[in-house]
């Protein structure tokens, strides 16, 4: 049997929490908890501009507008995931170590993996469209304003 960090004992099967990473996680999913909230908050009040901006952009009949309004729209519906993935994370973790039952811990730590997961994906693909965005102004002949 190994030894790491002087508290948590692996065998083969077995991976122990202590009182210290319990602490930790709780502690975790209370910021988790706060984050989440502040993300649904956010996304509503998004989302109530959103509906402003369509509305708005649909009476002016402007084209740009009424796509960039859609694109808004489509962007506070994604921003729901991440507040969503926070909040089953913080639920299941207390859960999970407060009756210890594991598959409540389970279902916290796929949505953390899912959280990350969805922030990544997400990067990635602002990556690429920042990458883009600048391939466009430069065959434009734009970026000499900036």
């Amino acid at each position: 049997m190994d030894t790491l960090d002087q508290h948590i004992e692996l065998d083969s099967d077995k991976l122990r929490i202590n009182n210290s990473i319990k602490e930790n996680l709780i502690t975790a999913a209370k910021w988790a908890r706060f984050l989440a909230i502040i993300g649904f908050i956010f996304t509503g009040l998004m989302g109530i501009g959103s509906l402003v901006l369509v509305v708005s952009a649909m009476a002016s009949g402007f084209a740009p507008l009424v796509i960039a309004a859609f694109v808004y729209v489509g962007l506070t519906i994604v921003m729901i995931f991440p507040a969503l993935y926070l909040i089953r994370f913080a639920s299941s973790i207390e859960k999970g170590l407060n009756s210890n039952k594991q598959g409540e811990f389970d279902y916290g730590i796929q949505n953390l993996k899912s959280l990350f997961k969805f922030t990544g994906i997400y990067t990635i693909v602002f990556i690429v469209l920042y990458i883009v965005y600048i391939f466009v102004i430069a065959q434009l002949g734009i970026g000499r304003l900036f």
